[in-house]
């Protein structure tokens, strides 16, 4: 049994918590650690260190605070030896290392929680470790295997009856089918994970959803869905503190409005979600916020957004970097050449990145790479076979939906028909 003083204020942690008081939570943890021996040989006193290192670790990831949960994680592994909880710790360290951009790390953590998981015939530790590997080879841009790893993981959580964990791996699914831009099959399941998630507790599930339901429908123009979602999210993310998600919403946010030709908000809010990337240490966040920020300059006019584009280059050249990043780097690199004037660079630029796209299955990139390659094509007829292709892959995005206004709206959008009114005439 844990001391009653410990239990006591384990008990209060987790009332804190469930109330929405995460920062008093964290400091219950703290004290409870602070006041025992982790070298102790008590049975109740290390269960209680156990349970809050665990739990100050995850309320410090949601609150943003990402190397202090590292931190906790990697004493919450050293304290567990080889049972349940070390299988635990190692899930935990794989996927802040993931947020860290440290995917090396990421993977080797999470392969040893796979092991050991098996070893010890523990099925929610297995659950646990396939889902994080699933999500750091998502971010590599190692979609197929991911998907793999998530549908497994996914099973089963299902079969356990773990709808939080249900809930995640269902919304890293939706994520590996929005970038492979199959949209039809992603929001899909994250309508499946927000059903779960809005019946939980755990209010970054929820979210999490929200933020990845909302970008599916920014990628298909349908800013007015996109928005919806976007502010719900981040009214929650504000009221819970939790800096992570509120820094990737913002991001979305400006890409929201700058669809909308709102440029001084939508400005703000990228500017903002890129202050709040690098104070909390978020590299995955702060690399798609450059994107954002490049794109949104450009869509403006303004050359000096190449600095954007110079900067996610370089960091995305970094041994070790996702190949997403890479690609989305050199395209947005071309753009501004092209801006400049500069055809010749653009078009080796745009040559490297659909040589990515393709590797990362990434088709929302290959037909905007391809729209590009078009409009500066030596010879009409390599321009048509790079229109061709690019309107290849928008039916291939747009013929599974059944929602025909939503097909509509992408169908309709402008950087959509640009490509589409290009093509010979059917005769």
């Amino acid at each position: 049994m844990i001391s009653s003083t410990h239990e006591q204020q384990i008990e209060k942690a987790k009332m804190a918590a469930q109330a929405g008081r995460f920062w008093e939570a964290v400091d219950h943890y703290t004290e409870i650690l602070a006041s025992t021996d982790p070298q102790t040989g008590d049975t109740s006193i290390k269960n209680a260190r156990l349970i809050s290192l665990k739990e100050r670790g995850n309320l410090l990831s949601e609150l943003g605070e990402q190397i202090a949960a590292l931190a906790a994680y990697e004493q919450y592994y050293l304290e567990s030896g080889t049972s349940q909880h070390a299988v635990e710790a190692l899930v935990l360290i794989g996927n802040r290392s993931r947020g860290l951009g440290q995917y090396g790390r990421s993977i080797s953590a999470c392969q040893e929680a796979l092991d050991l998981s098996v070893a010890l015939n523990y099925t929610p530790g297995r659950a646990k470790a396939l889902s994080g590997l699933g999500g750091t080879y998502l971010l590599q841009g190692e979609v197929t295997l991911a998907v793999n790893y998530l549908k497994q993981a996914t099973a089963l959580f299902e079969q356990l009856h773990d709808s939080f964990g249900e809930a995640q791996s269902g919304n890293q699914i939706g994520i590996a089918y929005a970038t492979t831009g199959h949209f039809y099959k992603a929001i899909q399941a994250f309508q499946k994970s927000l059903k779960l998630a809005r019946n939980m507790e755990r209010q970054s599930a929820l979210i999490s959803v929200l933020n990845n339901l909302g970008e599916c429908y920014q990628l298909l123009y349908a800013a007015d869905e996109a928005l919806s979602c976007h502010h719900e999210g981040l009214a929650l993310a504000e009221g819970a503190e939790f800096r992570l998600l509120e820094a990737d919403l913002c991001r979305n946010l400006g890409l929201d409005l700058a669809q909308k030709q709102q440029w001084d908000e939508s400005m703000t809010y990228l500017q903002r979600a890129r202050d709040l990337s690098q104070e909390i240490q978020a590299p995955e966040i702060y690399l798609h916020t450059l994107y954002a920020l490049a794109r949104v300059s450009w869509q403006q006019g303004d050359a000096s957004g190449e600095t954007y584009a110079q900067m996610l280059v370089a960091a995305s050249s970094e041994p070790g970097q996702s190949r997403w990043h890479q690609a989305n780097g050199l395209y947005v690199s071309g753009l501004f050449k092209l801006m400049a004037g500069d055809r010749a660079a653009a078009e080796e630029l745009w040559q490297q990145a659909i040589f990515l796209a393709h590797e990362t299955e990434n088709r929302m990139l290959l037909w905007h790479l391809h729209a590009g390659l078009a409009q500066i094509a030596a010879q009409p007829s390599l321009a048509t076979v790079h229109y061709r292709i690019a309107a290849e892959v928008i039916q291939q995005v747009a013929e599974p939906f059944t929602d025909e206004t939503l097909k509509a709206q992408f169908l309709g959008a402008d950087p959509v028909t640009a490509v589409l009114n290009q093509l010979p005439k059917e005769k």
